[in-house]
């Protein structure tokens, strides 16, 4: 099978032992892939950062969450330059599915006019409950389907991107306000996540792993110093937000035109 959709892996260079697995696994299947230095919020330049802001919808972000959009932002860039018409890009502590490669030597899955497809199952080891439109497209030999994404799954390990998406995504107003994973995959705080209008393939063909990161290089943008009245501030926020969806969403449960479908573990 020929590789025809281009893979990049985003990894900071003081996490080669990710690099490593995540590489050995690439190689082991076939697959042709690229390297992006991620931009490290520890270190580098406060302009480099410039992307996102620093408070938005959802709460305070940190330098590395920052820095993490910033480094998607690399490879939205290489997206719009290169030759293909769509590419992947993988965080360096993904796990793959034996199929990976198969999936990324056809073109036929991806449905007309798609900016983005989330690739991967957010917390692999739960049942995830999301709101889907019907199949769209089936992907190899039908055992796995392309839906329509109408409520929140965040995570951004993994995903599909065409070429005129990422040049929505670099043409949006900036700063954004959000982590990647939401901007992309959260339509309740991200109207470029509107804008792309998200699929998801399901089941999922790639899943974060703890064995393979040992731990997060963004924990900090979760665990940042806020008093009990601001973190309840925070959730009443953040309730804001997803309700202001819900009545698209009960229109699209009405209707039938969505259902609630369990994405299971892997």
């Amino acid at each position: 099978m020929e590789q025809i959709i281009p893979v990049w892996v985003i990894n900071l260079k003081k996490r080669p032992d990710r690099l490593q697995k995540v590489g050995s696994r690439l190689d082991e299947l076939g697959i042709i892939w690229e390297r992006i230095e991620a931009i490290d919020g520890q270190t580098c330049e406060e302009y480099l950062l410039k992307n996102t802001a620093k408070n938005g919808e959802i709460g305070p972000l940190s330098d590395n969450t920052r820095a993490c959009s910033a480094s998607h932002y690399i490879f939205w860039k290489n997206l719009a330059n290169d030759a293909s018409l769509f590419g992947v890009v993988l965080e360096d502590d993904v796990e793959l599915s034996d199929d990976f490669k198969e999936l990324i030597c056809n073109v036929n899955w991806i449905p007309e006019n798609t900016n983005i497809i989330k690739l991967e199952k957010f917390l692999p080891n739960k049942v995830s409950k999301v709101l889907l439109g019907g199949v769209v497209s089936n992907a190899l030999n039908s055992t796995r389907q392309v839906h329509r994404m109408f409520s929140r799954h965040t995570g951004a390990a993994a995903y599909l991107m065409s070429k005129n998406g990422a040049k929505n995504a670099l043409n949006w107003d900036l700063p954004f306000t959000v982590p990647v994973d939401h901007l992309l995959f959260n339509e309740t705080v991200s109207k470029l996540s509107s804008s792309l209008r998200p699929f998801i393939l399901v089941p999922p063909i790639a899943w974060q792993s703890v064995e393979i990161g040992q731990g997060s290089n963004i924990d900090d943008s979760n665990r940042m110093h806020l008093s009990k009245a601001k973190k309840i501030f925070r959730s009443i926020k953040r309730a804001f937000y997803e309700a202001k969806l819900l009545p698209k969403q009960l229109f699209l449960l009405f209707t039938r035109a969505a259902i609630i479908k369990k994405i299971f573990p892997k």
